[in-house]
C-alpha cells in the first residue's frame, strides 16, 4: 500500500522560529514536513501570532509529536542564565562637561 501524499495533518502551530526549528529536527529524524503560513508572517509580521503551521504525513504523526514534545520539554526544563550585577568595579561617574569650542561662551 502506498502513502497518499495528500493525507497530511497539522502537528504544530506557533511562531516561525519554533516551526523552523521543529522542521529541522523532524528532517534530522527522517520525517518530511511542510511549513504553511510564512506568507502571512512576511506581510503582517507578528500581528497574527501562531499562524505558521507545521504539517506532516499522517503515518509520521506520532513520531513527529514525540519529537516536538521532547524539544519543548527540553526547552522548558532549562533554567534561564543568571547574569548578576558586577560588583568588582564601581559604577562610572557622570560624564565630563562637554566643551563645544565653536560656541561663544560670552553670548
Amino acid at each position: 500500500m502506498t502513502r497518499d501524499p495528500h493525507d497530511v495533518v497539522q502537528v504544530y502551530s506557533g511562531p516561525l522560529e519554533l516551526v523552523e526549528t521543529f522542521q529541522a529536527e523532524l528532517k534530522h529524524a527522517g520525517i518530511t514536513s511542510n511549513v504553511v503560513g510564512t506568507e502571512l508572517v512576511a506581510s503582517f509580521g507578528s500581528a497574527l501570532p501562531g499562524t505558521t503551521e507545521l504539517w506532516v504525513h499522517r503515518a509520521d504523526l506520532a513520531k513527529a509529536k514525540s519529537i516536538i514534545d521532547g524539544e519543548t520539554k527540553h526547552k522548558h526544563d532549562r533554567e534561564p542564565p543568571h547574569f548578576p550585577h558586577p560588583t568588582d568595579s564601581p559604577k562610572p561617574g557622570p560624564a565630563p562637561a562637554r566643551k563645544e569650542n565653536w560656541i561663544n561662551p560670552n553670548l
